[in-house]
């Protein structure tokens, strides 16, 4: 008796799935090509990233947390979540999501031998007026310090607390 698996091996594909006048390659690309799009549209998929969308949770930076405060400037009255992405030397960008506005800006950090002094500028809603913190002591797993910010408008001071993980 044959081994059917043997009789198998070398055998052409079958010319019938070429031929199939049902199988079309262009409208398989053109639905992949669709599906993907989709996905990349829904919300969370890396469509967008902008804080400014209720509901809408998206991962934005290596480092996730919360500010606790009042700080006008960024719509801070209590405590919010805040996401930073940062670069090994503690600069890039940082996104603080409320449950009535977010904002968002970039951050220049300089590590002083044991404390880090951060600089924030709000670029949404924009804002010419920076803001800064002091984490001590920085590690390569967590943030936590202080924050003040001037209103450069002659208001009162912001103040508050942050505290951030690295994911």
């Amino acid at each position: 008796m044959s081994n059917p698996r043997r009789t198998l091996e070398g055998q052409p594909a079958s010319p019938r799935l070429y031929s199939n006048p049902g199988y079309n390659r262009g409208m398989r690309k053109l639905a992949f090509a669709a599906l993907a799009c989709l996905a990349l549209a829904l919300p969370g998929c890396g469509g967008h990233s902008s804080p400014t969308e209720p509901g809408v949770r998206t991962t934005r930076g290596n480092w996730i947390g919360t500010i606790t405060g009042v700080q006008p400037g960024i719509h801070l009255q209590g405590t919010c979540a805040l996401e930073m992405d940062l670069a090994p030397n503690y600069s890039g960008r940082w996104w603080v999501d409320c449950p009535d506005a977010s904002s968002q800006g970039t951050v220049t950090g300089l590590d002083a031998g044991g404390a880090l002094a951060m600089l924030l500028v709000t670029t949404s809603p924009a804002s010419n007026c920076p803001w800064s913190a002091i984490v001590a002591p920085a590690t390569p797993s967590s943030l936590s310090g202080t924050f003040q910010a001037d209103d450069c408008q002659g208001g009162a001071r912001g103040t508050g607390t942050f505290s951030l993980r690295h994911r």
